[in-house]
């Protein structure tokens, strides 16, 4: 996920749009039983804002794909988050600018990392499992005897 300024320089412009996927590493993910599911796909803008320098902004969609952790059941969540850098040369404080190119890999997972969901859930309002009897309250009454 390199984005080349010298290339956008050669070309005249100061700014140019993208877009790639990728297969993530899967430890990026750290859900018990899920994993991210199909590719990353990445789309934005990048901006010259000086000889070695520029801003770069977009949106990262990715899925994340495992059991529930109220009820078990086997589901597939879709997420969107955005990003938007303001990218120099040798900057100490966050992303930087070398030899003219930028590494997205850096900004795109720690995006996704940040963006992961503490419980993963098949939906907002899951019921989960009855602790008694381990019913999927979601698919019906609670088998325990309630006295």
């Amino acid at each position: 996920m390199i984005l080349d300024l010298r290339k956008l320089k050669r070309s005249g412009k100061d700014q140019t749009d993208f877009f790639f996927s990728y297969a993530p590493s899967s430890e990026l993910v750290d859900i018990p039983n899920a994993n991210l599911s199909g590719e990353v796909k990445v789309h934005g803008s990048v901006s010259l804002t000086g000889e070695h320098s520029c801003y770069v902004e977009g949106e990262v969609e990715f899925s994340i794909k495992g059991e529930c952790t109220r009820c078990l059941k086997e589901t597939e969540n879709q997420y969107f988050a955005t990003f938007a850098e303001a990218l120099e040369e040798n900057n100490q404080d966050g992303y930087s600018v070398k030899n003219d190119t930028v590494d997205l890999t850096e900004i795109v997972e720690d995006l996704i990392m940040m963006n992961i969901p503490v419980s993963f859930l098949c939906s907002e309002n899951c019921k989960g499992l009855c602790i008694g009897c381990g019913t999927n309250l979601n698919d019906g009454e609670c088998k325990c005897n309630k006295q």
